[in-house]
């Protein structure tokens, strides 16, 4: 019960008598709860009231909401993740024989990502090959065994070229039911300890098994895959929306960190953000747009379709596309609007988050 209390009433401050454990006034801005002290109820010190901005509900109040789509997304997410149960993922952890995780407990981020995309992700077993640049070599045997011939090389030409940039991810399947994983362990960066490295790749296996197929070995994702902005896209934002489900602050301040370089490339104003979702890059658009881009910027459409309609709908695309059918279709049945017409209004709402027009 929350009671709302004049500034004026002066029996609402802290430490003064309550009647019931729990209850709570709001006070000039604070929030106060009615506490037990020795054998006393009492007002505790009470918390600022945070007032968040309003969220989107359709593609119509878009961009009047547009400072609501980070909240409404990171809240769909939340209450998506709080009412469901985890979906029984086995992770079978391939350790290289010089190598330490850099996060001792991978399982819970996985965990949270099936309770995120719940109604998606299968119980399966899937393989976790971790690995730094001393194990390089092993690691791209051990992946030969466990998956052979999906792109064993990726590993020293990707993933970990040097013992520098030896910093990369991925997700694999054969398509027929086995799944992997590989993470590399040479950083110590929030990335890699905190779990959002796994829910990212994760995200990957997701989005694999709702599509039934593994990932084609090709830069640029075809039709009918979603384009890789979307698979980039979808990852980055649920290894946010997961990991720091219970923290807007937190969910806010790692979007940030990821997203700096968006923010301070003033080229990105609302035509340039609408001319990089494009399908099937072709090679001017591969000469003119930073392919990382594909995160952050992806990340902020998703976001957008997440606080429209939640976390699973943006999983739904992979299921319809799965089908055979293309992207702009899926879209339009999942979200009423056709992509066309739907992509002037997110780029404007984004170029807007970026402080531009």
């Amino acid at each position: 019960m929350v009671l709302l209390t004049p500034a004026s009433y002066a029996a609402v401050r802290t430490g003064s008598s309550c009647s019931k454990a729990g209850m709570k006034s709001v006070v000039s801005g604070l929030t106060y709860t009615c506490i037990k002290s020795g054998k006393k109820l009492v007002w505790d010190k009470g918390v600022v009231v945070v007032k968040y901005p309003t969220a989107p509900t359709s593609f119509d109040n878009l961009i009047e909401n547009y400072k609501g789509i980070a909240y409404g997304a990171w809240s769909k997410s939340r209450e998506k993740i709080l009412a469901s149960k985890k979906t029984d993922i086995t992770l079978k952890v391939v350790l290289g024989p010089n190598t330490q995780l850099t996060n001792k407990e991978p399982q819970k981020a996985i965990d949270l990502v099936t309770r995120l995309y719940a109604g998606y992700p299968t119980s399966a077993e899937v393989y976790f090959l971790a690995f730094n640049f001393t194990d390089r070599d092993w690691a791209t045997n051990q992946m030969e065994t466990i998956l052979p011939n999906v792109g064993s090389p990726w590993i020293a030409n990707t993933a970990c070229q040097s013992k520098e940039t030896c910093w990369g991810g991925g997700a694999f399947t054969n398509g027929t039911g086995k799944f992997l994983i590989v993470e590399t362990m040479g950083y110590m960066d929030t990335n890699h300890i905190s779990g959002s490295l796994e829910a990212h790749e994760f995200t990957h296996i997701v989005q694999q098994m709702t599509f039934k197929k593994g990932r084609p070995p090709t830069a640029y994702l075809l039709d009918p895959w979603p384009p890789t902005w979307y698979w980039e896209g979808q990852a980055h934002f649920a290894q946010h929306a997961s990991v720091y489900f219970d923290s807007y602050e937190s969910y806010m301040n790692q979007r940030r960190l990821t997203s700096q370089d968006l923010y301070k490339d003033k080229a990105f104003n609302s035509t340039h953000i609408e001319n990089y979702f494009v399908f099937n890059a072709p090679l001017d658009w591969q000469q003119t747009y930073d392919r990382w881009h594909e995160y952050d910027l992806g990340a902020m459409f998703v976001e957008i379709l997440t606080a429209l309609k939640g976390p699973e709908a943006t999983m739904e695309m992979w299921r319809i596309t799965g089908t055979g059918v293309n992207f702009p279709v899926a879209f339009e049945t999942v979200y009423g609007i056709s992509f066309n017409q739907a992509l002037p209004i997110m780029s404007k709402a984004i170029a807007l988050e970026l402080g531009r027009s």
